[in-house]
């Protein structure tokens, strides 16, 4: 027979403010300073990667991180949300308590679209405007006195693009919307229900200049308070945003499972309740196997790629020593800025290219072929915001391509056909994969099978599914460009500095024994 679950709390509101960053410390908050004043509150949580709204409001609400949910702005603007193996905290909860009143009141209709189930009884609203959002979330407290609220309120995120993240017209609107946080808390004391209540506050991600996306301390580091008859006083606390989901489970008296870096890895945060005492698991990294620096073997030579593959099999074998020739003899490169090249690469030399200049050539073609792309990338002090380091289509115009970008802390794919509403986005984080500062990735392209791998130090990691309209759609809308996207400008618009060796590109899809071939080309220990 079943426990009931015993709560903690009869009421949980989760107030969403997007965009707002930690940049509410530069501008005057009385309302969340006075609500939190003997609660716990953090300027040290973290958004995930990357720094998106949908990423990390999904996060949130259904307890996993970006790669593991794989929402984005797009797709939860077009189709509901309806994977039940990773319910939102709206099903566990009404799962639990059949009678609970669950409501969500959206500044940003597409949360209510496409992450909150639509077949579980709760109550979706969505408005125009913060105000008028802050309206409807009083007249909701007022009549139904919700067991369970979400609210999101989207001014800041507004604000930052519109004048810039951290200046005086985004501090403007945070300071607003904290007025109507001070609105919202004073509607549950006047519903008689605050002393019941966890009210929690939290925002998505912040941003830099006039966007956000990327992995800078700007964007990453986010505002999280809470207040409630078992809340500690403290300002001394670590979390991410994908533990909103373990925190309300934990007001209901829910379960919390085990954290799994590839499934739910929701966790409750540690220091902050009086009855909790958890410890809280971060990420595990890899263990660091350092490389020890080899000298390029000849291409054709008895050590040399070669050997482990046909020269049929490879289509661009570019080793980076210290110039840009390609050793199939196959393709020529251009040079646009400046391409730096250094010793000390995996093996001989390698190229730092980004910022300063990239490559680019006609002769590499990809068309509806398999194919895979290989590099080393280093990781020690990659770029905070994404770089591109190959690429087909720019990212800021439609187009039929790929780009393939990392960060400091994740391996990013952009693929589209030349329908502009095909297009698909994947990030990864690779921290448990590091080693000695250089990372292998592989993206391999199946595209008779419509589906593109992922390998990270020759082992598969993740397989994403594409739409029918990839079948037979041409992927080289622009020369292929190594060291960008292909518009030559975003990594350089970033300031984005690329270390890589050995860019290989096979002319078919590997096969976990084709990744074990090259690991052994590269004496690389499995």
């Amino acid at each position: 027979m079943q426990t009931q679950p015993q709560p903690r709390y009869r009421h949980v509101v989760i107030v969403g403010i997007d965009g707002m960053g930690v940049f509410c410390k530069n501008t005057p908050t009385p309302c969340m300073d006075k609500i939190f004043e003997n609660g716990a509150k953090t300027l040290s949580a973290m958004s995930m990667f990357p720094t998106i709204s949908a990423q990390n409001w999904g996060a949130m609400l259904l307890g996993a991180a970006p790669e593991v949910h794989g929402l984005t702005n797009g797709s939860i603007s077009q189709q509901e949300y309806t994977n039940r193996a990773l319910p939102s905290i709206f099903t566990t909860v009404r799962q639990a308590y059949p009678d609970f009143v669950l409501c969500s009141v959206s500044n940003w209709e597409p949360i209510n679209i496409g992450i909150i189930e639509h077949d579980i009884g709760a109550e979706l609203q969505s408005a125009e405007n913060g105000e008028k959002t802050t309206d409807k979330v009083v007249a909701c407290v007022k009549t139904r006195k919700p067991n369970l609220l979400f609210i999101h309120i989207d001014d800041p995120d507004e604000g930052g693009h519109h004048y810039g993240y951290g200046t005086q017209g985004h501090l403007d609107t945070i300071s607003r919307v904290d007025a109507m946080v001070g609105r919202i808390y004073d509607a549950y004391c006047d519903a008689g229900i605050i002393d019941d209540t966890l009210f929690l506050a939290i925002t998505d991600h912040g941003g830099f200049k006039c966007g956000h996306g990327g992995y800078t301390d700007g964007e990453k580091y986010i505002f999280l308070g809470l207040s409630g008859k078992t809340v500690n006083k403290t300002d001394d606390f670590f979390a991410l945003t994908r533990d909103v989901n373990a925190i309300v489970r934990y007001a209901f008296g829910l379960d919390i499972p085990a954290p799994d870096p590839d499934g739910y890895s929701s966790q409750v945060p540690a220091g902050v309740f009086s009855d909790w005492n958890v410890p809280y698991k971060t990420d595990e990294n890899g263990t660091r196997c350092d490389l020890e620096p080899k000298e390029q073997p000849d291409f054709r030579g008895e050590h040399g790629l070669t050997r482990f593959f046909s020269e049929d099999e490879i289509k661009l074998a570019l080793f980076f020593e210290y110039g840009a020739e390609d050793a199939t003899g196959k393709a020529a490169f251009q040079q646009k800025g400046e391409v730096k090249y250094y010793a000390g690469g995996v093996r001989g030399a390698y190229a730092e290219l980004g910022a300063t200049g990239c490559l680019f050539t006609d002769d590499v073609k990809f068309g509806a072929d398999d194919f895979t792309v290989c590099a080393w990338l280093k990781v020690d002090g990659a770029p905070a915001s994404e770089a591109y380091y190959c690429a087909t289509k720019t990212m800021t115009d439609s187009g039929a391509g790929f780009s393939l970008g990392f960060t400091n802390v994740a391996t990013w794919l952009g693929v589209e056909t030349p329908d502009p509403s095909s297009y698909q986005e994947h990030t990864t984080p690779y921290l448990r994969d590091i080693s000695g500062g250089w990372l292998h990735v592989s993206f391999v392209f199946r595209r008779g099978e419509n589906a593109i791998d992922l390998y990270r130090n020759f082992k598969r990691k993740r397989t994403f599914a594409l739409p029918d309209c990839f079948k037979g759609a041409s992927l080289d809308a622009l020369p292929f460009t190594v060291g960008d996207e292909a518009s030559h400008k975003l990594t350089r618009g970033n300031d984005a500095l690329i270390c890589m060796d050995d860019l290989l590109i096979f002319n078919k899809a590997f096969t976990d024994a084709d990744a074990k071939r090259l690991a052994a080309y590269y004496e690389f220990d499995l």
